[in-house]
């Protein structure tokens, strides 16, 4: 009898113990009450960029025929990841859900931060879970191609963050949309140029600048050019200062590599090698046409083209290692600096006709010179028949 009591007695006191800590655990929790009239400052919204191109025109529902499609959605932040979106259009209204890659967030707001600290919260909008598990929210999008602003509540930091979303009108099947849409290449192009232009500029009166200033000092220190300008940002700490190498100065062409970014972009290889006073410069070229500047050791390159594929002619700071630089992107609407590595092979260098672009030319040269014997041919032929 008494083993029973004693076994009764420490279910009992157990069953007390954890109904009490449940109990704390909940008073607890009552608290703790959110406040929501918290926005975060600028410099704790750092890396959020603008979205969309100069030039974009909004696309509204009523532009666009009724149905539900999946649309691609740009945002100013990688702290608000949206993994899908599906838009819904219908008399006009488009509501989107969007899919998110996290859970940071328990609320948005259609609007800016400041809106939604000052807005009854029964405007704002709960985060559903999806079959998934994943958190999605339900916004209005009053249209696309134009950015639209959605404060986002951090679960951690208890406050509102002003974020800007884009739905891209040109990731809807074209026969959805019913107006004519711009010519984005053109606008990305158009924009880019813009860009360019301005750091030529930057670039110019930076070293007028200093070239009057060492004229004003007498020293002997040589100005920028204007492809090249002082950038103290540079994280990578290298020195832009081209290697030395053993051979006669001229044109040759080197094996190349490069390392980081998202993987999808390459360098043409190899790529050209000049030598100068025994030092090493490349001249790369991107598979892409989205590059406006290049970042070596502290220092800023502008591309040699305005057209084509991103072209750029840097030092080579150190051979068969990674050399990091840094490239600024416009592809992503809003200008983006990617660091990568690029590893230039010593013991792979070879004539400057290796290069692929001397093999283009070469292609180009031999389908002329084809062209040309077969038009001779041809023209040989008709006359020996006319005789």
């Amino acid at each position: 009898m008494r083993r029973i009591a004693y076994t009764l007695a420490g279910i009992i006191g157990a069953g007390i113990f954890w109904i009490s800590g449940i109990t704390g655990l909940a008073k607890e929790e009552e608290e703790h009450e959110i406040s929501y009239d918290q926005v975060a400052s600028e410099s704790e919204r750092a890396g959020s960029a603008e979205v969309g191109i100069e030039g974009m025109t909004p696309i509204y529902g009523t532009d666009i025929t009724d149905g539900v499609y999946e649309v691609t959605v740009e945002s100013s932040s990688p702290m608000f990841p949206i993994e899908k979106a599906l838009l819904t259009v219908e008399n006009g209204g488009m509501p989107a859900v969007l899919t998110m890659g996290g859970q940071g967030y328990l609320k948005v707001y259609p609007g800016t931060g400041t809106q939604a600290a000052s807005s009854d919260p029964s405007q704002y909008i709960d985060f559903q879970v999806n079959e998934e598990g994943k958190h999605t929210f339900t916004i209005p999008v009053e249209a696309l191609d134009q950015p639209i602003a959605c404060a986002a509540f951090s679960k951690n930091r208890e406050k509102w963050y002003d974020r800007f979303l884009l739905f891209e009108a040109e990731s809807l099947p074209k026969e959805a949309v019913l107006v004519d849409l711009p010519d984005y290449e053109a606008l990305k192009q158009a924009a880019k140029e813009k860009r360019i232009a301005a750091l030529r500029e930057e670039s110019e009166q930076k070293a007028a600048e200093e070239a009057k200033a060492a004229d004003n000092s007498n020293t002997a220190e040589k100005p920028e050019t204007a492809g090249e300008q002082e950038n103290a940002n540079d994280p990578s700490g290298m020195s832009a200062q081209p290697a030395f190498i053993e051979m006669e100065d001229g044109e040759y062409a080197i094996e190349v590599e490069v390392k980081g970014g998202t993987g999808r972009t390459t360098i043409s290889s190899p790529a050209g090698l000049f030598v100068r006073d025994g030092q090493a410069y490349a001249r790369i070229e991107w598979s892409s046409t989205s590059y406006d500047y290049m970042l070596v050791g502290g220092k800023k390159y502008l591309p040699l083209n305005e057209e084509g594929y991103s072209t750029f002619e840097i030092p080579i700071t150190i051979f068969n290692e990674p050399m990091e630089v840094i490239a600024d992107t416009t592809a992503m609407s809003t200008p983006h600096e990617i660091t990568y590595q690029l590893i230039f092979h010593g013991d792979d260098i070879m004539s400057k006709n290796q290069t692929p672009q001397a093999a283009a030319r070469r292609v180009v040269y031999m389908v002329f010179a084809i062209m040309l014997v077969c038009a001779l041919v041809s023209y040989l032929n008709k006359r020996k028949r006319r005789s």
